[in-house]
């Protein structure tokens, strides 16, 4: 995800985002492991992403299978900074950050709430902001009918985190979830969305409980 207006192709979008939903494992694992296990488990993730992302940016051959050879086609131009050059990390590495950020942060139902709402709610923003979108927010990439479908997909998504078992979410703080990160999400700030949001809107929703 970007902050950035969309260059990939449509269909490229299209993957790209189903790919991203193959992501909500990491909530998953919020909810279903004890939370010391899952505290180790993603921030070891976190450390491999970020280690496998700096080699990328500084390791030929490492750089070569991942680029030129596995994901390049679906990553984003402002993910491909020249190599030897500052160190930018793609989408998925702040993804993994997120995770352990909220497994960290927040209760499990809340963490995996806040990670879960975007993951489906940034999917639904892009692929139907694209597609339909055609009223702009002002000094924002985004549209206004893309950050419609955010606040749904979240708010739907967060209701669906309540059915578990113990989970302390309330319909409250789902919807505060979904305007909180629908609002993030489309605002242009310069710190990576896949990070911002989830733990932003974490925060809104602890609040609340």
């Amino acid at each position: 995800m970007s902050d950035h207006v969309p260059v990939l192709p449509y269909r490229v979008e299209l993957q790209r985002k189903a790919i991203h939903l193959g992501a909500l494992v990491l909530p998953f694992a919020i909810l279903v492991l004890p939370t010391t296990l899952a505290r180790v488990v993603l921030t070891t993730l976190a450390v491999l992403a970020v280690a496998l992302d700096v080699a990328r940016q500084r390791v030929a051959a490492v750089h070569d299978l991942l680029v030129d050879r596995v994901f390049g086609w679906m990553m984003r131009p402002e993910e491909l900074p020249e190599f030897g050059g500052p160190i930018v990390f793609n989408g998925a590495v702040w993804m993994c950050l997120s995770a352990a950020a909220c497994v960290w942060l927040f209760p499990p139902g809340v963490g995996a709430a806040a990670l879960a709402m975007l993951m489906v709610g940034d999917g639904a923003a892009a692929v139907l902001g694209r597609r339909f979108g055609r009223t702009k927010w002002p000094g924002s990439p985004k549209s206004v009918e893309g950050t419609a479908a955010y606040v749904v997909a979240a708010f739907l998504t967060g209701l669906a985190v309540t059915t578990w078992p113990s989970v302390g979410l309330t319909v409250v703080g789902c919807g505060v979830g979904a305007v909180v990160g629908a609002a993030l999400e489309a605002l242009p700030i310069p710190v990576n969305d896949n990070f911002r949001v989830p733990v932003l809107s974490g925060l809104a929703m602890w609040a609340v409980l």
